[in-house]
């Protein structure tokens, strides 16, 4: 009649931790790529994983990784969105793929400033109109770190804001 079903743990723990990984809260799967997941998150989880690199002063590195993420600036983006760890993160070069170009007056933290093939670093907060908290990876020989940067300064050299596409508030 029926096939006999052998229970076998280690298969039921598999399945559940797939389960696990590739929904989202509300249940839904969500695909960034080829067959890779990535879940919303919402600003407050965003600036707290930003705040843990720089609480470990995470050096910057283009070839090692921490949590999976390159150590270099979109890595360090790539880490705070939880957005695929595929190749380290995105880069600089593929980051629009993952997220949307915003106005200034949109900008909230945990959204980017982005300047396409260049650089990146996730924006903190307004402290005025032009300055801003910075959380970045800038360069070999520094580590990760949170300061202070000028709207106008990035906006001059070609940086836009931008916000990812999977941030839930």
């Amino acid at each position: 009649m029926f096939p006999q079903i052998i229970y076998n743990p280690m298969f039921v723990a598999a399945i559940l931790l797939a389960a696990l990984f590739l929904t989202t809260s509300h249940g839904q799967n969500i695909t960034v790529g080829q067959s890779l997941y990535a879940s919303s998150i919402t600003r407050d989880q965003i600036m707290q994983r930003a705040q843990v690199w720089v609480d470990e002063a995470v050096p910057y590195s283009q070839t090692a990784t921490t949590n999976g993420y390159r150590q270099d600036c979109s890595g360090y983006v790539s880490y705070c969105w939880a957005s695929s760890t595929s190749g380290g993160g995105h880069v600089t070069s593929n980051m629009q793929e993952i997220c949307t170009k915003i106005s200034k007056s949109d900008m909230k933290k945990g959204d980017a400033i982005l300047k396409p093939s260049t650089h990146v670093l996730l924006f903190g907060g307004w402290i005025d109109s032009d300055a801003f908290y910075e959380y970045a990876e800038h360069q070999t020989g520094d580590v990760c770190r949170k300061s202070t940067g000028s709207y106008n300064y990035f906006a001059t050299n070609g940086y836009f804001p931008c916000r990812y596409n999977l941030v839930s508030n």
